[in-house]
């Protein structure tokens, strides 16, 4: 079933049915790629610039089965850059066009281009991203310590600032121009001819990507900048913690020729056998015995090394939840707690003696108007 209106018809677009197999759909769009692409068509580059990304934001959506479903039942598609609106960064299918280059490159941290474009191409320059230093480790703790807040030592491996050279990889402090890359950081390889020749761009190896090279390799860390090294650090586990926390720990992640990333600390908070934790409020079962259900009476139940004072109204039910407000997790911001369900578990005897068993028969011979409990609808 069709949609009654759609703000683009990508079938149209690619001119294909709407029965279209996935190989008929991507041999339409390799002959309009080769058909629209701004090179071959110099005089309206601007007109084929356009034309190639709507050719392009069809096959992204007609290519993948989700997209496509979604598209045929609403006529609209919200892409991953975030909104409806297609960009480069959505085009995920580079792989299936290869040998005609590729115009997606910030998808792929490289440069690709088609033939002898210029500098203000939208096909062109990309300088790559740069290198994410920061490191990530999980820490386990227990329920305990977020509701006191403690500090744990961690024990974990990184690259560190080399000392000698601090952190330049030369032994004199001095750099040169790489003679590779001649100082960009990058090597360019082409492939293929005409205007379909593909231009990667890729990280010199020589170098690195930094453009230059120790003049004499430091001989602590032999030109890296870093050597590995084993470091305990503590980490304060504040008040009130929730499960998968993300702790930061500024300049204690990888370092690199002088950039030194930041140490993620994941918190995995465990419940405890007796307590489990809901956001703020913390859950726990208290046994009581029917004749304190029936009458009503004050218990302790204990909360870590806190003793809290529930208050059984009389009649309470099994099941039943009791909110003590105020007595569960404490907020993070410092201001207040959660609170404390207890929920009350009815504890009956296995054995009973003489005197209780003939208490409970006289009590069952009571009329059941006056002990309805005795005879539940």
């Amino acid at each position: 079933m069709e949609p009654a209106s759609m703000a683009k018809d990508y079938y149209e677009i690619l001119g294909v049915s709407r029965n279209a197999t996935k190989d008929e759909i991507k041999k339409a769009f390799r002959t309009l790629a080769r058909k629209y692409h701004p090179d071959a068509n110099p005089e309206n580059k601007a007109e084929a610039e356009a034309k190639f990304k709507e050719i392009s934001e069809a096959y992204e959506v007609l290519s993948d089965d989700q997209k496509r479903q979604m598209y045929d039942q609403t006529g609209h598609v919200e892409f991953g850059s975030g909104g409806s609106n297609f960009t480069w960064q959505d085009f995920s299918h580079f792989n299936d066009f290869s040998d005609l280059g590729d115009i997606f490159s910030r998808i792929f941290g490289g440069n690709f281009g088609f033939g002898n474009q210029g500098s203000d191409s939208f096909f062109s320059g990309f300088q790559g991203q740069e290198e994410n230093l920061d490191l990530i480790t999980n820490l386990r703790i227990t329920l305990e310590d977020a509701y006191y807040g403690s500090k744990k030592t961690i024990k974990y491996r990184r690259n560190a600032e080399c000392e000698t050279c601090h952190g330049t990889g030369s032994k004199d402090g001095k750099l040169n121009t790489c003679p590779v890359c001649n100082g960009t950081g990058q090597q360019r390889v082409v492939q293929g001819q005409g205007f379909f020749r593909m231009v990667t761009v890729t990280t010199c190896k020589n170098c690195q990507g930094r453009g230059r090279i120790p003049s004499e390799q430091c001989p602590t860390c032999h030109g890296t900048g870093s050597i590995p090294t084993t470091e305990n650090i503590e980490i304060a586990v504040p008040k009130g913690a929730p499960d998968r926390l993300r702790l930061r720990v500024k300049g204690k992640g990888q370092s690199r020729f002088g950039r030194t990333g930041d140490l993620y600390v994941v918190l995995n908070v465990e419940d405890q056998q007796d307590i489990k934790r809901v956001n703020d409020d913390l859950y726990t079962i208290l046994e009581v015995s029917f004749p304190e259900a029936a009458l009503g009476t004050e218990k302790e139940v204990g909360i870590f090394k806190e003793r809290i004072q529930v208050k059984i109204p009389a009649g309470t039910q099994p099941g039943e939840v009791i909110r003590v407000k105020g007595a569960g997790m404490p907020h993070m911001n410092g201001r207040g707690s959660g609170d404390l369900l207890v929920e009350i578990k009815l504890v009956v005897p296995r054995k009973l003696t003489q005197a209780q068993k003939e208490l409970i028969e006289k009590l069952q011979e009571e009329p059941a108007k006056k002990h309805s409990w005795l005879h539940p609808s």
